[in-house]
């Protein structure tokens, strides 16, 4: 199996984007949402469904770069759109499970619990390179950070539909092959493809979002957002980068 749909959409909160020319020379759709309020860690609920508006008006689905961890959040809305029973497989140094917060919103750090609550047709949560925890909840299994290696068919083995959604926060990765604007895992960029070329193999993958940036680490950003997109396509269709405008 492979994914999908092969259209590439990148969500404009931040403008990071905008400095990975060769990123953004892949055929792409392009949405802003750099003009609303109420966006940055939490979302409060009209700027959700703003975003989950002009979401809806892509021509086309399938990869899509949220920008920095901080609106990580935005995958919910991805979620959203699927229409069968699926698993999330989340690449992630935090587990984005909390539901404790200061406001009544999403937020970055909580909206796989959110998810799991307000998304009947996902059955279960995989998170892979977490900080070390207990499982939060029966529908969650984590492979946390630790000196083990987990091999691509024990995760495989702990996917129980055939539907499976990717999350990646860049996060995970060790410094060497990314930067963001929080702490970081260890995972090596290749080992995080290896997982990826895996579960795109063995499994049907509906769709696959990328976060992580970080305006001031560009080049090594793009160099893993490149790779990690070229797996992808390699899987959903034969895809090759052309001059396209970021407008």
């Amino acid at each position: 199996m492979s994914l999908r749909h092969s259209g590439v959409t990148f969500l404009n909160f931040d403008g990071t984007y905008l400095s990975q020319k060769q990123l953004l020379r892949f055929p792409h759709e392009w949405i802003d949402v750099n003009d609303l309020n109420g966006t940055n860690l939490y979302c409060d609920d009209r700027s959700l469904c703003e975003i989950e508006k002009r979401l809806s008006k892509r021509k086309t689905k399938g990869i899509t770069f949220l920008g920095s961890g901080n609106y990580h959040y935005a995958s919910y809305l991805l979620l959203k759109e699927i229409r069968e029973p699926f698993t999330l497989v989340l690449f992630d140094h935090h587990t984005d499970t909390s539901e404790e917060s200061l406001f009544p919103f999403i937020s970055c750090g909580s909206w796989v619990a959110y998810a799991l609550k307000h998304v009947p047709l996902l059955k279960h949560v995989v998170i892979i390179g977490s900080s070390p925890s207990l499982s939060p909840s029966p529908n969650v299994t984590i492979f946390p950070k630790n000196n083990i290696d987990y091999s691509p068919k024990m995760i495989i083995s702990n996917i129980s539909t055939d539907c499976v959604y990717i999350s990646i926060d860049k996060d995970v990765l060790r410094q060497e092959d990314a930067i963001t604007n929080w702490d970081q895992g260890s995972m090596k960029l290749s080992v995080l493809l290896d997982y990826l070329q895996e579960i795109l193999h063995r499994k049907d993958v509906i769709g696959v979002d990328i976060c992580g940036e970080d305006r001031f680490a560009s080049a090594k950003n793009e160099e893993a957002n490149r790779k990690i997109l070229e797996v992808c396509l390699h899987h959903a269709s034969k895809l090759s980068p052309t001059t396209h405008s970021a407008s």
